[in-house]
C-alpha cells in the first residue's frame, strides 16, 4: 500500500513514465555489428561506480556465483532475503549457490532491485548469470532507467514497464 494519494502515486508513476521514455530515446542504440555506429562502441574513461564494484567483488575474492554475491551482498546491505522473496514475487533458490546459470533474467533483475544495487553492480550480477542490459532492448533500458533513479519497488517498476514497453518484470 502506497502511502501517497491514489492521484499522486499515478502522477508520480506517469512522470516516472515520461522520464523513461526519454531515458529510452537518448540511450538506444543499434547494435554494434555496424560500422555505421561505431561510435557507440566508445569506453567511458572513469566511472567510480564501477571501480568501487570492482574493488567490491576484489575485497570479497572475486565471486563469480550469483547466489554466493547476491548472498554477500544480502550481509552488507542487512537485507533479508525473505523480505525480497516475497516482495517481488521469488523463490529462495535463486539466492542458492546451488543453482548457478539456473535463474531466469527477470529474476536477477528482482534481486538486483530488491538489494538497492546501483548499475554497476547490477551488471556485474547480471553477468554471473550470462545477462546484460544493453541499449538495443526497451525493457533492458527501462530497468536501467529505475537502477539508476533508484526505483526499486516492484509496483513502480512494473508500471514502467506496463506502460512504456507494455511487458511486466516477470515477462522480461
Amino acid at each position: 500500500m502506497s502511502i501517497f494519494s491514489p492521484k499522486t502515486y499515478s502522477r508520480r508513476c506517469e512522470a516516472y513514465c515520461e522520464e523513461a521514455r526519454s531515458f529510452i530515446q537518448v540511450h538506444y542504440v543499434r547494435e554494434r555489428g555496424s560500422d555505421r555506429y561505431a561510435f557507440n562502441s566508445l569506453k567511458i574513461k572513469s566511472d567510480p561506480q564501477r571501480e568501487s564494484c570492482k574493488k567490491w567483488y576484489e575485497e570479497h575474492g572475486n565471486p563469480d556465483n550469483f547466489g554466493e554475491i547476491a548472498t554477500l551482498y544480502l550481509t552488507q546491505k542487512k537485507k533479508k532475503m525473505t523480505n525480497i522473496c516475497k516482495s517481488y514475487k521469488l523463490e529462495t533458490r535463486v539466492f542458492s549457490s546451488e543453482y548457478k546459470r539456473n535463474v531466469k533474467k527477470w529474476e536477477a533483475l528482482a534481486v538486483c532491485l530488491g538489494l538497492n544495487l546501483n548499475i554497476a553492480e547490477s551488471r556485474a550480477l547480471l553477468k554471473t548469470e550470462d545477462y546484460a542490459l544493453t541499449n538495443s532492448s526497451d525493457t533492458d533500458l527501462a530497468i536501467r532507467y529505475c537502477i539508476e533513479h533508484k526505483i526499486f519497488s516492484l509496483n513502480d517498476v512494473n508500471y514502467v514497464l506496463k506502460k512504456v514497453c507494455n511487458k511486466s518484470l516477470e515477462q522480461i
